[in-house]
C-alpha cells in the first residue's frame, strides 16, 4: 500500500470481511482521502455492476468497516480510460477480492492508456501552441 492511506489494519481487516461477502467486487481503491464530513470516495472494481439496492448496502458495509460516515463506490469500469489509469497509476489499493480480475484490468488499462497516450499528448500540445499563438499580439 502507498504512503497516503491512513486506514489502521483492523479496519483493513473488517473490509476484507465485507469485501469477501461480495463475489462481484474484485477491488476496492481509495481515491481520495477522507474528507472532513467524515466521507470517503472509493473506486470499485466489480465484476459485474451489483443492482442499486445491493450496492447501497455494500457501501453503507464498506463505511461501517472503515468507521466513516459515508462511501461512495465508484464503479472503476463505468468511469473513462483517463480516470481508470490514474486510479490504478496514483491510488491506494485497499481491497482484493480477486488478484486474478485485478491484474486483468490493470494490464488492459495500461494498455489501451498507452496506445491513447500519444494522441492526448498531440492533442495538448495543438491546444497549447494554438493558445499561445492566439495570446502574442
Amino acid at each position: 500500500m502507498k504512503a497516503g492511506c491512513s486506514f489502521p489494519e483492523s479496519n483493513l481487516a473488517r473490509l476484507h470481511e465485507v469485501g469477501c461477502r461480495e463475489p462481484r467486487l474484485a477491488a476496492i481503491y481509495v481515491v481520495g482521502e477522507p474528507d472532513q464530513s467524515g466521507g470517503c470516495d472509493l473506486a470499485a472494481l466489480f465484476t459485474e455492476s451489483p443492482p442499486w439496492p445491493g450496492r447501497l448496502e455494500l457501501e453503507l458495509d464498506v463505511a461501517d468497516a472503515l468507521e466513516l460516515d459515508r462511501v461512495e463506490l465508484i464503479d472503476l469500469r463505468r468511469m473513462s480510460l483517463v480516470f481508470r489509469f490514474g486510479v490504478v497509476d496514483r491510488s491506494d489499493l485497499l481491497y482484493i477480492g480477486q488478484p486474478d480480475e485485478l491484474a486483468k484490468f490493470i494490464e488492459n488499462t495500461i494498455a489501451r492508456y498507452s496506445a491513447y497516450y500519444p494522441l492526448l499528448e498531440a492533442l495538448y500540445w495543438k491546444v497549447e501552441t494554438s493558445s499561445a499563438a492566439e495570446d502574442s499580439p
